[in-house]
């Protein structure tokens, strides 16, 4: 096992860790989309993105594309190579605002992390898609792993903090 360091808030660093594993010839036969943030405060990566559409949606998008070609590289006929992208049932009430992405307007953590969870959920339908009319050897999935025991939920208000805490072994993976 070999560890490599990619920030996915960091537009760099992603292409950084792109290159050292390109380098190293090794054929990728599954990448797990399953970095993010929730509900954080507004705040900005360093490139200057909202952070939960920073990191959440367009580090993933990157780094996918990215290694695309090495997935297509990797992939056969009877084994093909996945994506698979982690999102949230969050996205049932995402909305993408197109004209302001960067959540600009009215800042919500909850509507920037819906809209995040929503924009990693067309982009695995919209990829899948073009795979197929592509014949490639790759599949591209999204997946909601349901209420999960995380430190995702450091930024909820303090009584959600409290039933969390109390139900959590009842309720929570």
């Amino acid at each position: 096992v070999e560890f490599l360091y990619c920030d996915l808030a960091s537009m760099k660093s992603i292409r950084q860790f792109v290159q050292q594993f390109r380098a190293k010839n090794c054929p990728l036969h599954v990448l797990v989309n399953n970095a993010g943030v929730m509900l954080v405060p507004e705040r900005k990566t360093e490139d200057g993105f909202e952070e939960h559409f920073g990191l959440n949606y367009l580090g993933h998008f990157l780094l996918t594309n990215l290694l695309l070609d090495t997935l297509k590289q990797s992939g056969t006929h009877s084994h093909n190579a996945r994506i698979i992208t982690v999102s949230s049932a969050t996205h049932y009430v995402g909305k993408l605002h197109l004209n302001y992405l960067q959540s600009r307007c009215s800042y919500s953590p909850h509507g920037a992390y819906a809209q995040s969870k929503l924009a990693l959920v067309l982009f695995t339908y919209r990829l899948q898609h073009l795979l197929t009319a592509n014949g490639s050897h790759v599949t591209a999935n999204v997946v909601d792993p349901g209420v999960v025991n995380t430190e995702l939920y450091k930024h909820v208000f303090w009584v959600v903090k409290v039933v969390k805490w109390m139900t959590a072994w009842l309720f929570f993976k």
